[in-house]
């Protein structure tokens, strides 16, 4: 009589933490820590290339156009100084989510003011 013996795989599956968005976007900045000179030209690059061209010409459709371009100006450049001064990358990524928020939620609001006022 012939037997087969078939095994199961069985995997065990470690128990993932229940991390948060703040625990997730840490961890996501120290795996950066090492990729400095990447975080140095995405805002260099992204910012003048995408983000800048596309809110200031929406802005140049309604009011506050002059005080949007400077304040954009001023982020862009805040950017770059955060890396001359050799700031942490978490401190640099930070600003440029903040910096990139500003560009979307800007032009949005003044959108949305001129078209329900």
């Amino acid at each position: 009589m012939v037997e087969s013996t078939v095994f199961r795989k069985v995997v065990l599956k470690k128990k993932q933490q229940q991390t948060g968005l703040a625990a997730r976007y840490e961890a996501f900045c120290r795996r950066q820590e090492k990729q400095t000179m990447v975080w140095y030209l995405i805002p260099l690059m992204s910012l003048p290339a995408v983000v800048m061209p596309i809110s200031i010409m929406a802005m140049s459709y309604f009011t506050g156009f002059i005080a949007f371009i400077a304040l954009s100006i001023l982020l862009f450049y805040t950017n770059i100084v955060l890396t001359v001064a050799e700031r942490p990358v978490k401190t640099r990524i930070t600003f440029y989510l903040f910096t990139v928020l500003v560009h979307i939620v800007i032009p949005l609001a003044a959108f949305l003011l001129t078209l329900f006022s």
